[in-house]
């Protein structure tokens, strides 16, 4: 992928991301007390329901490629060569991947009742 798509991501990340955790703060945080808010019953049941459990997910994938992302860019820029180019790229895409299906686990795991 061109750098210049994978910089263009990084922007559009940072503002689903902006977005998309000001959602989360509102529901979870200024719509309910923060000593419900934090309680375990009350994080599994965000994660039950279908629309917070999906915003949650969405939330993951959007933060984790911003992060991994921006990650990438400052290892480029500490060394500019060919091999250690190709390594990080590789080794950002199997990290990012690896957080993702774990987090992913979690979300699944909780929204089927896996976890009590």
């Amino acid at each position: 992928m061109r750098e210049s798509t994978l910089m263009q991501m990084q922007y559009v990340t940072a503002v689903l991301a902006v977005l998309l955790v000001g959602v989360h703060l509102l529901m979870q945080g200024v719509l309910v007390p923060y000593g419900e808010a934090v309680s375990f019953q009350r994080v599994l049941s965000v994660y039950r329901d279908a629309v917070d459990g999906a915003l949650l997910e969405i939330l993951l994938v959007v933060v984790l490629a911003h992060g991994f992302n921006g990650l990438r860019t400052i290892l480029i820029e500490w060394r500019q060569t060919p091999s250690w180019t190709r390594g990080v790229n590789w080794a950002v895409l199997v990290a990012a991947l690896a957080t993702m299906a774990y987090g992913t686990r979690t979300v699944i795991l909780a929204a089927t009742g896996q976890v009590s």
